[in-house]
């Protein structure tokens, strides 16, 4: 009984290919030029960051600190 218990309040696997996905999918919806601009960087700076892997190291940060992202129409 306790190992059921136990298993219950672990919290749930985060995958960080999944928040990796929804990052770039929100970036796509709202658009590089978009993001770049409230973000004050340049939007060539946004598609290196994209082909650098920064969204995807974002995306494991999250991941290991327990945080999920979910586009606001997932609420």
């Amino acid at each position: 009984m306790e190992n059921a218990i136990a298993r219950k309040l672990d919290p749930p696997e985060i995958n960080p290919i999944e928040i990796e996905s929804v990052l770039l999918n929100r970036l796509a919806s709202v658009g590089q030029k978009s993001y770049a601009e409230h973000m004050g960087i340049s939007e060539s700076t946004v598609s290196r960051r994209k082909a650098e892997g920064y969204f995807c190291n974002m995306a494991k940060e999250l991941a290991f600190l327990g945080i999920q992202a979910a586009p606001p129409e997932a609420v």
